[in-house]
């Protein structure tokens, strides 16, 4: 997956959802909900991002990474990205070592400061629990 590949959903108010195509925040405005308080600015990031999992009957496997450090970076779902497509907006297809196929999409909706993230199971898979932890910050 190349790292460089970045993403950005506008909502016309001012405000963004942005990040890479690995997934992997490296940057400050990297957020999954950056709002516009005063349109179009003052800026406050609400939601920078989430860690998320599922569990299925054969183990647990991430779908998202973290930079903790400059050398850091946990725990491993980026490894799982198999297709990455920014168009019509962003969305992500992960591979399980179990065969279990993720699908995921961001979308930022024009003239709402708000960003939906929608998973599916992709195929006859059975018994898949989805977990998602949001990490929320309201910094500028």
């Amino acid at each position: 997956m190349n790292t460089s590949k970045e993403w950005i959903e506008t909502d016309g108010l001012g405000g963004f959802a942005s990040g890479t195509a690995n997934g992997i925040r490296t940057r400050r405005y990297h957020a999954l909900l950056l709002t516009a308080m005063t349109p179009p600015t003052g800026r406050v990031a609400l939601v920078n991002g989430f860690d998320a999992w599922i569990e299925t009957p054969n183990g647990k496997f991430a779908l998202t990474s973290q930079r903790y450090a400059p050398d850091v970076i946990s725990p491993d779902g980026a490894q799982r990205i198999v297709e990455f497509t920014h168009e019509p907006w962003p969305k992500w297809r992960f591979r399980c070592e179990d065969g279990t196929e993720i699908e995921q999409e961001d979308f930022v909706e024009a003239g709402k400061s708000t960003c939906t993230v929608l998973w599916r199971v992709i195929g006859e898979q059975r018994n898949v629990k989805l977990f998602a932890r949001p990490f929320l910050s309201g910094r500028d």
